[in-house]
């Protein structure tokens, strides 16, 4: 084929509202791919993220080749808008990439994907499995030099969750990575955090991620010395060139070595690259464990950590193979009270041992401790899990619509509960968190971040109950069934 010019990668919009639905925040496996592009001589590259800004069809239809990430929840926008660049221009080069299609890469060549999602024609010419910086370089070579590949390119770390992860089928070395090119994002200058990752990876297993099926257990780390041209500190370097003066850790597990993460924090505070603000993921068994970190992160304007609390049944965190107790949540929540760092939880409602009383102990919990912020998620089988092996084996999958695998619908029978009552209770527990009181609450404490964050979490919620009536309304009252007989099947 002719040289390939213009390269268009798109990330779609989730669909429906969280408590973080305005925050402009891009993934960084674009930005990634598109600073490797220009590396390899490709300069026409443009990234849509289209919670930046608009998706401008004409400008992607023009593209010689059009790249897609997916998430499950995303995916059938992404393939609604391969099939169109495809009908408009059928010369295009369509490759779609991302978590979903790394485990369901046939799914976009179906005609049952095609009926499912009512597309007429293809979706795509090519599905990238895996981590996209390692094949779609390769790829595009490829087609430069006139091959025709296989259509699914790639593999995942482990042929199923019972078996081994070869980390070897990822990137060794993540310093071979240039700094992602976030200027390349169309809007990007709306932008008021900037996003970074230090790692991949996550050394623990819970059962309901995806994390460690996509990237692995086996941790790999960037370097964090200041000379170092891709470290860390060069590219906060580079934040502050571009007028970005807050920082999201992107890390799944910012604190998964806890000496690492100390190191990095005085290399900022050496290096004169402290944010204005920062915040990042972090397990709350790390937080309960190390006050000279705490003090690190208190000096280097930390304001929020987002942590998997996940539950307040000890039961369902044994479950969820978390490996971690109460008790250590609790005393994670009042350490950074101690240090002036807000907690925002992040809790999976809908396990087996889960009970509707359980979901609203959790509710008592949060206002009982003044957690900041929450996000009261519902677990959502997502391809690639144990539990989506599980509950599609079981029969107990009722709902393979894909938009709603977001963490905000029940798509699955739960155990000791209806479907109705789950998505209720996730429901009614966000409203009790996020009420008037509690944002009047944080004023007059003085916080008025705080106080902000919940007042726009009470709006967010109060909209995503409005827009999802009809959706409650429809769901299944009745309890699990005793057989598959009757449930969804999973999609071939």
């Amino acid at each position: 084929m002719p040289a390939i010019r213009k390269i268009v990668l798109v990330e779609p919009r989730a669909p429906g509202y969280h408590v973080y639905s305005r925050v402009r925040l891009p993934r960084l496996g674009l930005p990634l791919l598109a600073a490797i592009l220009k590396q390899h001589g490709h300069d026409d590259v443009t990234i849509y993220c289209e919670d930046i800004a608009p998706i401008d069809l004409d400008d992607v239809c023009r593209a010689d080749l059009v790249g897609i990430s997916t998430t499950t929840s995303t995916a059938p926008a992404a393939y609604r808008l391969g099939n169109l660049v495809k009908s408009r221009n059928p010369d295009a080069v369509v490759v779609i990439g991302g978590v979903h299609v790394t485990f369901l890469p046939e799914e976009p060549f179906q005609e049952t994907t095609q009926q499912r999602f009512g597309i007429e024609g293809p979706i795509c010419d090519y599905v990238i499995r895996g981590e996209g910086e390692r094949h779609f370089p390769d790829l595009i070579n490829r087609l430069e030099s006139g091959e025709r590949p296989d259509p699914v390119i790639g593999e995942t770390l482990r042929p199923s969750p019972d078996e081994r992860i070869d980390w070897r089928k990822t990137i060794g070395d993540l310093d071979d990575l240039p700094l992602a090119d976030v200027t390349s994002i169309v809007g990007h200058q709306r932008m008021h955090i900037a996003p970074l990752a230090t790692s991949r990876g996550c050394p623990f297993d819970c059962s309901f991620c995806s994390v460690i099926e996509m990237f692995g257990r086996k941790m790999r780390y960037r370097s964090i010395d200041p000379d170092h041209p891709r470290s860390v500190i060069a590219e906060l370097r580079h934040h502050q060139r571009m007028g970005w003066l807050n920082t999201f850790f992107y890390d799944d597990n910012f604190c998964a070595n806890v000496t690492r993460t100390k190191q990095l924090l005085e290399n900022m505070i050496r290096a004169n690259v402290v944010p204005r603000v920062w915040s990042a993921q972090a397990r709350v068994t790390d937080i309960a464990r190390d006050r000279e970190l705490l003090e690190l992160m208190r000096r280097t304007h930390c304001m929020m950590l987002y942590m998997g609390m996940e539950s307040v049944n000890p039961d369902t965190l044994t479950e969820y193979n978390k490996r971690q107790t109460v008790e250590q949540v609790v005393e994670a929540i009042q350490i950074l009270h101690q240090y002036g760092i807000r907690a925002h939880g992040m809790f999976v409602f809908g396990a087996d041992e889960d009970t509707v009383e359980t979901l609203r102990a959790t509710a008592d919990f949060v206002i009982r401790h003044n957690v900041s912020t929450v996000q009261f998620m519902i677990l959502t089988p997502l391809p690639g899990t144990r539990y989506f092996r599980h509950l599609a084996e079981t029969g107990r999958i009722f709902d393979y619509d894909w938009t709603r695998y977001d963490a905000h619908h029940t798509v699955y029978f739960p155990k000791l509960m209806t479907p109705a009552q789950l998505q209720e209770a996730a429901s009614a527990g966000m409203a009790r968190v996020y009420r008037y009181s509690r944002c009047a609450l944080a004023a007059l404490q003085g916080n008025w971040l705080t106080a902000f964050f919940r007042l726009y979490g009470h709006n967010q919620i109060a909209r995503h109950i409005r827009t999802t009536r009809e959706y409650v309304r429809n769901l299944p009252v009745r309890p699990m069934p005793l057989t598959a007989e009757g449930c969804g099947a999973e999609p071939a």
